[in-house]
């Protein structure tokens, strides 16, 4: 057997995730509330297979972070909006928190529209486009980009 084969404490035999203490268990209530409210679904919709990414994100992101002190929901969502447009997530993310966005009145048309203006001066006009384009697939509106 040679080295590349031998088992060693990054290549242990077994399942890819064994399951172990839930670190983040008190914060699943809280956090299927705050994901519901925050991305306009009903509660009973919010659902994870347990050690999931999804289930890290609706304990520790929607139970931990957007339930923190010092900033409210509507700017919470303004920078998420922001590193979502920087990172091009429209696609999916990037729709969802528009969307939601939109939803909840936490911001308007008009405000996303003014965000990606603020976006173009400091990160560029693809990235602001891209998320201009967004905002049209979320309020309905047809632009001169088509899907791509």
């Amino acid at each position: 057997m040679n080295t590349h084969d031998a088992p060693g404490p990054d290549h242990a035999p077994g399942p890819a995730h064994t399951a172990g203490p839930d670190h983040f268990a008190h914060l699943a209530t809280a956090g299927r509330a705050t994901q519901a409210e925050v991305m306009r679904v009903p509660e009973e919709a919010v659902r994870s297979e347990p050690g999931s990414l999804s289930d890290l994100a609706t304990k520790v992101v929607f139970g931990d972070l957007w339930n923190r002190p010092g900033l409210s929901v509507r700017e919470r969502r303004i920078i998420t909006l922001t590193v979502l447009a920087m990172l091009q997530s429209h696609q999916i993310h990037g729709h969802l928190h528009v969307k939601a966005a939109l939803d909840s009145g936490d911001l308007t048309e008009a405000e996303l529209r003014e965000v990606a203006v603020q976006i173009a001066y400091y990160a560029g006009w693809p990235v602001a486009t891209s998320f201009e384009w967004t905002v049209d697939k979320a309020t309905g509106k047809t632009s001169g980009v088509e899907d791509l």
